[in-house]
């Protein structure tokens, strides 16, 4: 079965994840990383590496989400008829959910199915070892996902939402010094992908 990783600094919401995750799928094996405050690019990195050297695919979590009793199947149902129809091309492929960007927020008007999108925050996300062999994540926290998701896209991987539902605390993960962590990640993308610049810059 496809583990689940999830990644800790302050554990304050890691007990009721775990509670969903023994209640809906307790034969999945579920990896815990505790890290020092760091970037979200950087732990989940790390902790991705090393899962890749057991696993050929995981599911990466926010500590501060909730699944429900068909989250994970859901989820890997979608995989497999993705990896059906479109091979190893596959990117990242995400959960919806009600704290999250527009293009995965059910409070939008979302496909009942899956669907393609450019961009997919890892709340609760498919990720294949295929893609740590081509990139990473930026050491940010701001901007780590579209990111990857970027240079999925240029590499010709689709990423995809899925059908399955995760609920979100919110920012119980990387905090909410919002204007530090944008100029982090400005910094970074000007040292590292300048041309990409514009897309993110305010």
């Amino acid at each position: 079965m496809t583990p689940i990783l999830v990644c800790t600094v302050n554990k304050k919401s890691l007990p009721v994840f775990e509670a969903s995750i023994n209640a809906y799928c307790p034969d999945v094996d579920l990896i815990v990383h505790h890290v020092e405050k760091s970037t979200f690019g950087q732990s989940y990195n790390m902790a991705i590496e090393e899962s890749f050297k057991t696993y050929d695919e995981i599911i990466i979590a926010n500590d501060d989400v909730v699944l429900t009793p068909s989250t994970y199947t859901t989820l890997l149902e979608d995989v497999a008829a993705l990896k059906a129809a479109h091979g190893n091309k596959v990117g990242i492929v995400g959960a919806r959910s009600d704290f999250v960007r527009e293009s995965q927020n059910i409070k939008q008007s979302l496909p009942e199915e899956v669907f393609s999108t450019l961009y997919v925050s890892p709340l609760f996300a498919w990720i294949p070892k295929i893609v740590f062999d081509i990139t990473r994540f930026p050491h940010t926290n701001w901007f780590s996902d579209d990111m990857i998701c970027m240079d999925l896209n240029y590499a010709g991987f689709t990423n995809w939402v899925s059908r399955a539902y995760v609920h979100h605390a919110g920012s119980q993960t990387v905090g909410n010094n919002t204007w530090e962590m944008y100029l982090q990640a400005i910094d970074w993308i000007e040292k590292n992908r300048p041309e990409r610049l514009h897309r993110f810059k305010r």
